[in-house]
């Protein structure tokens, strides 16, 4: 989900102040459709153009790839240096793809690694940047990069705003993968098929040790719902001025647990993947079960809503029945396989008559 996609999935404060993010992305929703619609025109030729035939895929010959923009990027060989934000260096690295430069969110306050950064080992790339919009271009350089990568939600290309992608563009072409709206497993399909364009082997042995870990986790989550019949579940976000309710449609891991089997509450009016709620109408959507936003920075934590009477009267609160949302997970078959398996111990525990 989007942080500026920080607390609330981080462009628009860093993306620190982070709910920035719900008014510069509230355009998102409304062209939402027309997206979508050049998604499904483009989807058949953008997953056919990882390479360029044998030649390329040996990084010997020309190379391309059509990212999700509908944009081919045509090299004279495959890219041997990639400089990518966060999330896809996360994803990238999972399927064994080593970014030599690094841009996004990196390490949280207190010094521990970011969420968003998964399994990347920061002593083995170089950050060229962590807020939004920010580069440091002579490092950029310096890296010689062959492609840059990064994500978009809805036209929002993440962390490269448009008064700097040109820019980025005269050092290196950029490579875009769309999340708004894509659910879990055909994400990680899609970062599987750049990453085997760039010379990985996605169907290696420990890929797919990985990928059955995360299709049993996720097997376990529908059979914990089934078991569940009527469990209604709502995935919230919260800060000192507004209570946020998620779109399912919006966030791919909230769209992959609906398609998953649990029932998620969807708000009537979101708009850039949120129902925006004043504190004294954070009542307005009830559930047995709550997923309350878990970043690190930029919202609220439970205890600090719980100085929020509208929280507190809240069902499933009273019910203690709310975890963690674990928004800035990458999407990758390792990272999601522990959130699929806490989430269906959750689902499992859960009362039902909560509402």
């Amino acid at each position: 989900m989007p942080r500026h996609h920080s607390r609330a999935h981080s462009p628009f404060a860093d993306v620190r102040p982070d709910r920035r993010r719900f008014l510069a992305l509230s355009a998102l929703v409304a062209a939402a459709p027309l997206l979508a619609a050049c998604g499904a025109d483009d989807s058949k030729d953008s997953r056919s153009s990882g390479g360029s035939g044998s030649d390329g895929a040996k990084g010997s010959g020309p190379w391309s790839f059509t990212d999700d923009r509908g944009k081919k990027i045509e090299l004279p060989r495959r890219p041997e240096r990639v400089v990518a934000q966060s999330h896809p260096a996360a994803a990238l690295w999972d399927f064994g793809v080593r970014p030599v430069g690094i841009f996004g969110p990196q390490k949280a306050a207190d010094g521990k690694p970011s969420p968003q950064i998964g399994n990347v080992d920061l002593a083995e790339t170089t950050s060229v940047g962590t807020a939004f919009g920010e580069f440091q271009m002579e490092k950029l350089i310096s890296l010689k990069p062959d492609l840059i990568v990064t994500i978009a939600y809805g036209p929002t290309v993440w962390y490269i705003p448009e008064d700097v992608i040109k820019k980025v563009e005269e050092i290196a072409p950029i490579a875009v993968i769309q999340l708004m709206g894509v659910a879990v497993p055909d994400a990680v399909k899609r970062f599987g098929e750049l990453a085997a364009a760039l010379g990985a082997d996605p169907d290696s042995a420990e890929i797919k040790k990985a990928k059955t870990q995360f299709e049993t986790a996720a097997a376990a989550v529908t059979k914990a719902a089934e078991a569940k019949k009527g469990l209604s579940v709502a995935v919230v976000s919260g800060t000192k001025a507004n209570f946020f309710v998620a779109d399912p449609a919006f966030h791919g891991d909230v769209k992959y647990f609906q398609q998953l089997g649990l029932d998620i509450v969807k708000p009537k009016k979101p708009e850039a993947g949120f129902e925006a709620l004043s504190w004294e109408q954070a009542g307005r959507y009830q559930a047995d079960l709550l997923l309350e936003d878990a970043r690190p920075e930029g919202g609220l934590t439970h205890r600090q809503m719980d100085a929020y009477p509208t929280w507190r009267a809240s069902r499933a609160v009273k019910a203690g029945q709310v975890i963690d949302w674990q928004t800035e997970t990458p999407f990758t078959y390792q990272r999601f396989a522990k959130v699929l398996d806490d989430l269906a111990a959750a689902v499992s525990r859960a009362r039902v008559d909560v509402v």
